[in-house]
């Protein structure tokens, strides 16, 4: 069977990887060399898939599908739709960016990096790709272990204690999933006389889990998701992981892997749990606006401007929590887009932390102050992507975050209220954190410093360009998710869900009830 372009999105970082594996570790030019143009070239195929992608259209595109393991049901089935395609888009965008930024900071070891940044990206495409549950699990786990290996071996003084606690916090969610994906198995089985992991077919069938089994279930799947996202209160390996990894490892922490938490209730907890999403949709929403209110109030107080952006982060991942369990399109519309624009948002703040760490090695805000005098490239492009993270019109983080309220404020008017707030608090701890660096007098030991390079600015252009690209034309994004997302709608309608009336209006869930059980 030849590979189709989805597969190749898998084997072509591996290829890398072995590729680089065969050239002696002394050659670090030709080793970095190898590892970005296999990442650039997956971006290459990753952006003709997204071109050649129909809109208007719930199913899957591009799909391959051949028998795994045939007696047991499994197989190797990649596919994507408007849930998966951009944000596979987004991965093979950031990994050739991360590369290319890592010369300054990744000096030991190049070889071993280089191979572990490609073995993770092809751990993530395939989980964004995979559309049968152990081979989702396979690549879930898959990227697990060169992200610990990340950051155990390049991180900062206590990476050891960051990366076992990442670990083991990761695996404890994924042992739970896995439990969780045995009973959906059997489950299946039980109902369709047939044995199977294929999601799709899985899909096709009432599989009648509902009631207490439907909700615990959905909580094994759901805490293994809210632990990569991470959500409050299963964050705390966060701050760690995101401060003692390199800044171009935590760039695809926050940017790429935190996603596929989100992306997995998509994916899985509300096709196959809709009434346990329902019915524990409050309790969501209540996590969400705390890690929206305490990530952004705990940034506030931070001076580690590492973990100043990591619990910022968490607050930005609290509204994208926030938009999935408000059950309506236009609120999970609005967290698909800001899962690419916390992406890009994020992944440059942080990327910009690593620039300043690399010329002056300190880590606290407080050590800094006025350096826009001498740095001013530096001092712009810091303050457009802020004022991206910020929600300001005609930049990309204006339209994930209007359309996730106004989709919670149809549902749930109180959280919308309440998650306002955090953008207040968003506003407040990122302006002091460009005034504390960048403004006011310049220290005298910080006259010298240099401006953005042309290899940063290489790096910070095309994220840049993504910001207002996004802001100011955001429907090929959402012509991309609109009809798998009404799709997921009219499946929770037809649960007793109640997707609202504007929903209802355009047809979402007319072959099912609309009122809340």
């Amino acid at each position: 069977m030849t590979a189709g372009p989805l597969t190749w999105l898998i084997l072509l970082p591996l290829l890398g990887a072995a590729t680089a594996a065969g050239i002696d570790r002394r050659h670090e030019r030709q080793i970095r060399i190898l590892g970005f143009l296999s990442a650039a070239l997956t971006f290459v195929l990753a952006a003709w898939v997204w071109a050649r992608f129909v809109p208007g259209g719930a199913g899957l595109q591009f799909e391959e599908k051949i028998p795994w393991v045939p007696k047991t049901g499994m197989t190797y089935h990649v596919g994507v739709d408007g849930l998966s395609v951009t944000l596979v888009a987004l991965t093979a965008f950031l990994f050739p960016i991360a590369l290319a930024s890592s010369a300054g900071q990744v000096a030991a070891r190049v070889k071993a990096f280089v191979i572990t940044v490609l073995l993770l990206e092809a751990g993530l495409l395939g989980t964004f790709l995979a559309q049968d549950l152990v081979l989702f699990y396979v690549f879930w786990e898959g990227m697990l272990i060169p992200m610990y290996f990340l950051i155990g071996l390049w991180g900062g003084p206590g990476r050891a204690r960051a990366a076992i606690k990442f670990l083991i916090y990761t695996m404890a969610g994924s042992v739970l999933m896995l439990l969780a994906i045995v009973a959906v198995y059997l489950q299946g089985e039980r109902v369709m006389g047939q044995a199977t992991f294929d999601l799709p077919a899985l899909l096709a069938h009432p599989l009648g889990i509902g009631g207490s089994l439907g909700r615990l279930l959905f909580l094994a799947f759901a805490v293994a998701f809210a632990i990569k996202m991470p959500v409050w209160p299963l964050h705390t390996w966060q701050p760690d992981a995101y401060a003692e990894a390199p800044p171009v490892v935590t760039v695809l922490l926050a940017s790429v892997m935190a996603k596929t938490g989100a992306y997995g209730f998509l994916r899985f907890c509300l096709p196959l749990f809709p009434e346990a999403m329902r019915v524990l949709g409050p309790l969501a929403s209540t996590l969400a606006v705390i890690g929206i209110l305490y990530g952004g109030a705990v940034a506030w107080a931070q001076s580690d401007l590492r973990r100043l952006l990591a619990y910022g982060s968490m607050s930005h991942m609290g509204f994208i929590l926030l938009g999935i369990f408000a059950l309506n399109v236009p609120a999970i519309q609005g967290s698909l887009i800001q899962m690419i624009n916390h992406g890009i948002s994020t992944g440059a703040l942080f990327l910009i932390g690593g620039m300043l760490i690399e010329r002056t090695g300190r880590v606290r805000t407080d050590e800094y102050g006025g350096i826009a005098a001498v740095t001013p490239r530096l001092a712009a492009a810091t303050l457009i992507v802020v004022l991206s993270s910020l929600a300001l019109p005609a930049t990309n983080g204006f339209v994930g975050e209007f359309l996730i309220l106004v989709g919670t404020f149809r549902a749930h008017p109180a959280y919308a209220a309440l998650a306002t707030l955090g953008v207040v608090v968003t506003a407040a701890y990122l302006l002091a954190w460009v005034g504390r660096i960048f403004h006011g007098p310049t220290r005298a030991d910080l006259a010298s410093m240099v401006d953005l390079r042309r290899g940063e600015v290489a790096v910070l252009v095309p994220l840049i360009v993504v910001i207002f690209w996004v802001g100011l034309y955001p429907r090929p994004l959402l012509e991309r998710s609109e009809a798998t997302v009404r799709a997921l709608v009219g499946r929770a309608s037809a649960a007793g869900i109640d997707v609202g009336p504007v929903a209802r209006r355009h047809g979402v869930g007319s072959h099912g009830p609309v009122t809340v059980r």
